[in-house]
């Protein structure tokens, strides 16, 4: 080859590299300014690897540090899709300079393979005094999820020790969307001391017989608003907690799991109160129980205001339960209701003779069953077991239907100082 053809082939060469090193550097620009023009700050900026192995928790909090103080120009925390990011226990907290900040995972979490030592990290990921907080889930398939790998927590050897994996104290205005969530070690999301929550499209999932893995507890929060979601673990669905008030959930699978309880209330004496709660068209299958409220025998304070409504009830233990003398017999927090002061015993229910004359309890009044309808998997489909000197007030059964899911088997009801009314409900015991 001659020496002028040989130096064009290099020339032409050289101009294809050069092109495609700017080219590179093109799209590496265009994605820095994608970013900036949608306020994202990408974790993977601040050093994050994101291959479920190497500890990304410092990248995550520089990161979080960049959004929550960068005003109103980055107000976007970004796990980027098809990653998996490794974090030890970390705290995302406020307050920041924007009126609002998002954590948007479309990327996957990962909880340490090991379990650690809880005394300064009583939860796996929180959020701590950050107003208009908005999580958002990945919402494509495989992206988005976050899994607390809680089975190494779950032997009799932590029993009293697990974390809760996500929790949200003092955030007012928080938004939580499409969120999927695998086996916490303990309740999956704790909602704490806020005002204005709004939950939706969230699937939280953990082995039917994991101990205490509660979908969502709400504790101290006015105004919470969850729709549309998923929880499939081992303890109740939704717990809602004293404090709490002015709280709906709607169109809301659960099963399998404890069901949907208020309470419990009132543990160790406690003052405790919850009104305005409104549950309506959920569907709960092969749940320990169904619709539930449960208060110890020697609390005090309040549960009211209280509405159960069109309800689906599928092989569901003890669909309604209110239980107000309560007793946790050596289980730690949350416990099944076969661990209550009532038991079952062959086809009758009996109730231990409880405490009378001191003054103290749970009040619970005005609550409401609507259009309860379904198949029960025990023969208890109503259970009411009041105190005898408090008693359950203005309990009213509306077209609540239940049905053994038993072939030829029926189910009944049983009332303990309970006072209120019925109609058009064929499984009731309250007196008129």
């Amino acid at each position: 080859m001659k020496k002028s053809s040989l130096f064009f082939v290099l020339l032409c060469l050289f101009q294809i590299s050069k092109l495609g090193f700017c080219l590179a550097g093109s799209v590496h620009t265009a994605n820095n300014n994608g970013d900036k023009r949608h306020g994202f700050i990408r974790v993977t900026n601040f050093g994050a690897v994101g291959d479920g192995k190497t500890d990304d928790t410092q990248a995550f909090l520089k990161a979080w540090e960049a959004v929550c103080n960068g005003g109103s120009n980055n107000t976007t925390l970004l796990v980027p899709l098809g990653k998996i990011f490794m974090l030890k226990p970390l705290k995302f907290a406020g307050p920041c300079k924007s009126s609002s900040v998002t954590f948007l995972v479309r990327g996957n979490l990962v909880a340490p393979g090991y379990t650690w030592d809880m005394g300064n990290s009583p939860a796996w990921i929180s959020f701590d005094r950050i107003n208009g907080l908005v999580v958002i889930g990945g919402g494509v398939k495989g992206g988005g999820t976050l899994d607390s790998r809680g089975s190494v927590w779950w032997g009799s050897g932590h029993a009293q020790d697990r974390p809760t994996a996500m929790h949200f104290n003092n955030c007012n205005g928080l938004r939580i969307y499409n969120l999927q969530h695998l086996n916490s070690p303990r309740n999956h999301i704790s909602l704490s001391g806020s005002k204005n929550i709004s939950v939706s499209g969230l699937k939280l999932t953990a082995p039917g017989d994991s101990p205490n893995t509660d979908g969502i507890d709400i504790s101290n929060c006015i105004g919470v608003d969850i729709r549309d979601s998923v929880i499939s673990t081992g303890d109740d669905c939704i717990a809602i907690n004293t404090g709490s008030s002015y709280i709906n959930i709607t169109g809301l699978f659960c099963g399998p799991g404890h069901g949907i309880s208020v309470g419990s209330l009132g543990k160790a004496g406690a003052f405790a109160t919850v009104e305005e709660v409104r549950v309506k068209n959920c569907t709960l299958t092969n749940t320990t129980n169904g619709v539930r409220i449960k208060t110890y025998q020697n609390g005090l304070g309040y549960a009211r205001k209280i509405s159960f409504e069109d309800i689906k009830m599928v092989d569901s233990q003890n669909p309604i339960i209110i239980e107000q003398n309560y007793i946790n017999r050596g289980k730690i927090e949350e416990v099944g209701f076969e661990y209550s002061n009532y038991q079952n015993r062959g086809s009758k229910n009996r109730f231990y003779k409880t405490e009378s004359g001191n003054g103290r309890g749970v009040k619970v009044s005005d609550v409401r069953y609507s259009r309860i309808y379904g198949t029960s998997a025990s023969d208890d489909a109503v259970t009411f077991n009041c105190n005898a000197d408090l008693g359950c007030d203005n309990i009213v059964m509306d077209h609540v239907n239940i049905v053994s899911a038993k072939a030829g088997q029926v189910v009944s009801a049983s009332c303990n100082n309970v006072h209120g009314s019925y109609l058009n409900s064929p499984v009731s015991c309250i007196k008129k």
